[in-house]
């Protein structure tokens, strides 16, 4: 954990992180006063108050799915460079970052992940590669959001244009590929091995594509649960807006920026611009939800302790009071009001 840490204070300094602190008190003041935010967040939130729990519900377990498949992938991304991790304790590592990306803006997280990530590498120039597997991993990202675009387009759901983005970035791709060839830098170790065995980015691209899946899950029960026509229809315009904001993480966790990107391409479908606002908060909401949760457990599993009995009993302490807590949100949200 004080690798972790020391990645975020490289990342940012303590100056980043007192502004982010300042940033966390401003919103928690807003989620106090929604009134401060305006007539149509205060009807967004009444709007969220009449949602059905049950859809919200089932896009927590597809966020799920989407973090723990996004922690597979750099398990498989450090796999191909010589790193070997279980996928539970790749899991905890991808979870500490999430865990930070909530708290701390510019996607800090991410580099706590390049730092805890590259300790299972057995190679002097660790952090080097673990970098280049992070932006192998960003490769593989804009293909599978190249080709939800084109499925999206082809729909007549979204316009083409953002397929320019995810082509730009899978050229940037193939173009390391074919630099990593002539160099024997280590920042091109993951890209090396991609362009030596196909099959490699194959299992890259599926893993990728299982968390995209997970994340139109998730989007589509949250406009099931607002009410939107086309949920699904919804979703495909979500997730890809969403992909292009993550490119400015200027708040904690995104906060802001993720509802407005949202809100935005969803009224652009004729959506009013309340329920755009409503599954934007809703969809953010769940998603730090299943992030902060996520990213505890990873606390506790990282921690040091004093022996093996010491963490049996940690473990299994956390890990009962985290069912006990679904299970009583679980029967208090949609169990009690179907009695």
């Amino acid at each position: 954990m004080n690798a972790a840490l020391a990645q975020i204070q490289a990342r940012i300094g303590r100056r980043g992180i007192a502004a982010a602190a300042l940033v966390l008190v401003a919103l928690f003041a807003s989620v106090a006063t929604p009134q401060l935010l305006g007539h149509r967040v205060a009807a967004a939130l009444e709007t969220i108050s009449t949602a059905d729990a049950k859809w919200l519900w089932l896009a927590g377990v597809g966020f799920l799915v989407s973090v723990a498949a996004s922690a597979a992938s750099w398990r498989c991304a450090i796999g191909f460079c010589g790193g070997r991790v279980g996928l539970t304790e790749a899991c905890a590592r991808y979870g500490a970052g999430s865990l930070v990306n909530t708290f701390v803006p510019f996607r800090a997280g991410d580099a706590v992940r390049i730092g805890l990530f590259a300790r299972v590498l057995p190679n002097r120039e660790r952090l080097q590669t673990s970098g280049g597997a992070f932006a192998a991993l960003g490769a593989a990202r804009a293909v599978v959001l190249g080709a939800l675009i084109v499925g999206a387009a082809a729909a007549g759901y979204v316009p083409l244009w953002p397929l320019l983005v995810a082509a730009g970035l899978v050229a940037v791709g193939i173009g390391a590929a074919i630099v990593a060839r002539r160099t024997p830098s280590h920042l091109f170790d993951a890209f090396r091995a991609l362009g030596q065995d196909h099959t490699a980015a194959i299992r890259l691209v599926t893993w990728i594509a299982l968390a995209t899946a997970g994340q139109l899950a998730a989007a589509t029960a949250v406009a099931a649960a607002l009410g939107i026509r086309q949920p699904l229809a919804a979703a495909v315009i979500i997730v890809p807006s969403l992909s292009i904001a993550s490119l400015l993480p200027i708040t904690p966790g995104n906060v802001g920026v993720t509802s407005a990107a949202i809100a935005m391409a969803l009224q652009a479908q004729g959506t009013s611009l309340t329920s755009g606002i409503a599954a934007g908060i809703a969809f953010h909401a769940i998603e730090t939800a299943v992030g902060l949760m996520f990213g505890v457990a990873s606390l506790v599993w990282l921690a040091p302790y004093p022996s093996p009995a010491a963490r049996r009993v940690a473990l299994l302490a956390g890990t009962g009071s985290w069912v006990l807590g679904i299970a009583g949100a679980f029967s208090a949200t949609v169990l009690v009001p179907l009695v």
